[in-house]
């Protein structure tokens, strides 16, 4: 996987200031050496229940549908897999960026 270095700092931060333990285990799975990984908009849909909070290490993609209301932090989205989270209601945003947001939150689910 390739490492976003301004993702990595964040959640540096982000566990030091709160102690969660999940900012470091989001961590070391992005600094994992590897293919980098994808998900399907469908995948995500069964996975999850609405409503939640997830964070996925990887690209999002556009793949099948999605009707849950959900928020996802990513290291990236294809133009599809942002518009239809955010058509059904959800957020895509990227990783960096949802950690800064959410770092306080509890119940983040991680998907893998």
């Amino acid at each position: 996987m390739t490492m976003d270095l301004a993702a990595s700092k964040e959640l540096n931060v982000a566990y030091k200031s709160t102690k969660q333990k999940i900012w470091k285990r989001v961590n070391e799975e992005l600094i994992k050496p590897g293919k980098p990984k994808v998900i399907n908009v469908s995948k995500i849909e069964k996975l999850v229940p609405e409503g939640s909070t997830i964070i996925f290490v990887g690209k999002v993609l556009g793949g099948g549908t999605i009707n849950k209301k959900i928020t996802v932090g990513a290291l990236g989205f294809s133009a599809s897999g942002r518009e239809k989270i955010n058509n059904a209601g959800g957020e895509a945003m990227l990783l960096v960026d949802f950690v800064k947001k959410h770092k306080n939150k509890g119940g983040i689910i991680i998907v893998k």
